[in-house]
């Protein structure tokens, strides 16, 4: 057994994704990933696939991922990527905040099961 197989992984809430802190660390942390906007899906599932801990939502129930390729259906070159990691004048926010929770909870996801040590500081 391997220590990720005794991971558990608490799911983001909306009310957490949508905190205005939370958000722009995740949206940073995304934009600071060398990772081409078209791979993106790729990595995900990839990442969920992988997997082998127990993710709970806040509940404490299990949480069933969804399937990737559905949550973002409708766009497979992910421009709502591109949408979504355009900075402001500044650079330094983003320009729009997206409203998309599934999406943003599955990269959420994402970095909590690959990166946990930056996914870590969302909520700091």
């Amino acid at each position: 057994m391997t220590l990720e197989n005794n991971r558990k992984i608490t799911v983001a809430t909306s009310e957490t994704l949508f905190n205005e802190y939370y958000y722009r660390r995740l949206w940073l942390a995304t934009r600071n990933m060398k990772i081409p906007r078209r791979l993106w899906l790729d990595e995900i599932a990839d990442t969920f696939r992988d997997y082998n801990g127990v993710i709970i939502n806040h509940l404490g129930n299990r949480f069933r991922i969804p399937l990737v390729d559905e949550v973002f259906g409708d766009d497979s070159d992910m421009r709502w990527l591109s949408y979504y990691l355009r900075p402001d004048d500044s650079g330094d926010n983003p320009v729009s905040r997206s409203r998309k929770f599934r999406r943003l909870q599955l990269i959420d996801l994402y970095f909590r099961i690959k990166h946990p040590k930056i996914a870590r500081h969302f909520g700091r």
